[in-house]
């Protein structure tokens, strides 16, 4: 498949001011990360800038999405990220980059609120619910609660919104097993006002998996959050693992698009601190063919990276049905699920997600829902056929 829409997630800083201990990124056995700068240099700026030029003229790409990670990217001071913004948009020729950027929101102020609105950055952050559960994983380095922190930094997200200077600030998710989905949810919607957000599923593989009480409690909780959010009939609340699904079961394009992208991450690399190229950034902490792979922006281009093994090994996870989902009716919008769910050292990618039967129950709910409200069964059907 051709390289249509990429996405690049740039770790502009390498360390971070919280101890999340799910973190894939600092505790999930990749730890190539000690060896790199903690803040990227104006060296790599220009270089990861020079690459993009590149891909854009070979791959005919008009934007390419470049999203600020970390590590937390507000460690960053804010004269350093606006020159970086700065080199950045100098070297568009032909393209543009939409800027983004993922946060734990502690560090957000007034300055960065400006920085958003200069560079047009549509920023999204990261918390887990109320208290009792953000506050079992997401502490700071002294072990304290990260969740007023966090809601400050939302709260003035959101002020500025208002003001139309910047967009609504999105909210990613973490799902906790041992949570209640609906309470989580209406904690966002209801109380924080949240209008978008993901829900994650945690990083467990096949063989990291912690237990069948685990699978069974984030599969819970999806369906739990997903019977809240059917419940409110809120079109202006978007939950991005439910709102696409239910568009594409309804809008043939929009199953086009779910078919195309969902969970195929051909469209997303990620780059390092020092420059070192690799496929999207989870996929790191599987084994260290996806973290050291030899390649990086000031000497390799993009075709270097997608003509990999390890590339192509991502490529057939996407395309090559797994056994376990041969006579699967949901293949089409599913997938086999996120590739870090389905991964096993014996087997790579062919397995079907770890999460599958309470996915199957995801699909089944918003289906009857359709239903319930006027969606033609047959027509449903025929859509979902492969």
């Amino acid at each position: 498949m051709p390289i249509q829409n990429l996405n690049i997630v740039f770790k502009i800083s390498e360390r971070c001011n919280l101890k999340c201990d799910y973190c894939y990124f600092f505790f999930g056995g990749d730890e190539t990360w000690k060896k790199h700068p903690p803040l990227v240099s104006r060296k790599v700026v220009e270089d990861l800038g020079s690459f993009a030029a590149r891909a854009a003229r070979d791959h005919r790409l008009e934007k390419i999405q470049l999203i600020f990670h970390g590590g937390e990217p507000l460690l960053m001071s804010q004269p350093r990220f606006a020159e970086m913004c700065e080199t950045l948009q100098a070297r568009q020729d032909g393209f543009q980059f939409n800027f983004g950027l993922q946060t734990n929101g502690v560090l957000i102020d007034g300055g960065w609120i400006d920085l958003f609105e200069r560079f047009h950055i549509s920023a999204g952050i990261s918390l887990d619910g109320p208290p009792p559960v953000n506050d079992l994983h997401r502490l700071d380095l002294k072990g304290r609660s990260s969740y007023d922190g966090t809601v400050a930094g939302l709260r003035l997200m959101q002020a500025a919104a208002a003001q139309r200077r910047i967009p609504q600030p999105g909210l990613l998710s973490v799902i906790n097993p041992f949570a209640d989905g609906a309470q989580v949810y209406r904690h966002f919607v209801h109380d924080l006002g949240v209008r978008r957000l993901s829900f994650l599923t945690p990083d467990y593989t096949w063989d990291s998996v912690a237990g069948e009480a685990v699978i069974r409690g984030v599969e819970r909780f999806l369906l739990e959050s997903l019977r809240a959010w059917l419940a409110d009939r809120n079109s202006q609340i978007r939950i991005r693992v439910f709102s696409e699904l239910l568009a594409a079961m309804i809008d043939p394009h929009a199953m086009e698009a779910v078919q195309t992208y969902r969970d195929d991450y051909r469209n997303i690399i990620s780059v390092s601190s020092n420059g070192d190229l690799g496929p999207e950034d989870t996929l790191r902490t599987l084994d260290p063919r996806f973290a050291s792979m030899g390649l990086n922006v000031a000497t390799h281009d993009l075709r270097n990276l997608v003509e990999s093994d390890a590339w192509r090994e991502q490529a057939d996870a996407a395309t090559i049905r797994p056994e376990g989902c041969k006579d699967c009716g949901w293949w089409k919008i599913c997938r086999a699920g996120r590739p870090i769910n389905r991964y096993s050292k014996s087997r790579g990618f062919s397995n079907h997600s770890i999460y599958c039967a309470g996915l199957q129950d995801m699909y089944t709910e918003i289906a009857a829902f359709l239903v319930r409200n006027g969606t033609p069964l047959p027509e449903l059907a025929q859509r979902l056929a492969t």
